[in-house]
């Protein structure tokens, strides 16, 4: 009996040895019903995607580089932003997509934001109410738009209005929940 499970054992360990790493790994997604990297297995540590922060314009630049940085939009145009973050997917719980009727294929981002991320977002919808803040994505140029004022004093959710496109808006609400957890261990 004991002779059966040694060539069990055997057969098994060559066939993990044969197989490779990352036919184990879709055989145990396949068999788990989800990503083994969602689960922190295998040893992939969890790399943030579509971070985004928000930053004020700078319109006379004063060369400070530790302060100041140029970046250039899509357009090529180029300008200039503090380095300072105001606000940062370190503040955002959650994002959902609305879409807008305006333009098709085409989605507003409405942002469920931490405590701190209301204290910041009240200020910032003060402060630059008439001037636009600049949102960098992944450290490249999105939008700018200037931050409404949240909807009332209970309200922790608020909405950027602009046409962000349908891969970019799914990306942001995709990794929105992973990105807080990551950027925010203490939470966990």
């Amino acid at each position: 009996m004991s002779r059966c499970w040694i060539l069990a054992a055997t057969a098994l360990a060559g066939i993990l040895l044969t197989a490779g790493c990352d036919t184990i790994k879709e055989a145990f997604e396949e068999s788990m019903g989800s990503k083994a990297s969602d689960l922190g297995l295998f040893g992939e540590e969890y790399k943030p995607r579509y971070l985004f922060g928000l930053y004020a314009r700078v319109k006379y630049p004063r060369g400070m580089r530790e302060l100041e940085r140029q970046i250039t939009t899509f357009e090529g145009k180029k300008m200039w932003i503090n380095t300072n973050q105001f606000l940062s997917s370190k503040h955002v719980k959650e994002i959902r997509i609305m879409p807008r009727a305006d333009v098709p294929g085409a989605y507003d981002l409405a942002l469920n934001l931490s405590d701190m991320g209301v204290r910041i977002w009240t200020m910032l919808a003060q402060q630059f109410a008439q001037e636009p803040m600049v949102m960098l994505i992944d450290d490249y140029y999105q939008c700018s738009f200037c931050p409404q004022p949240l909807a009332d004093l209970e309200s922790t959710w608020v909405v950027i209005s602009y046409p962000f496109d349908e891969v970019t808006a799914k990306g942001m609400e995709k990794f929105s929940k992973k990105n807080y957890k990551h950027l925010n261990p203490q939470v966990n």
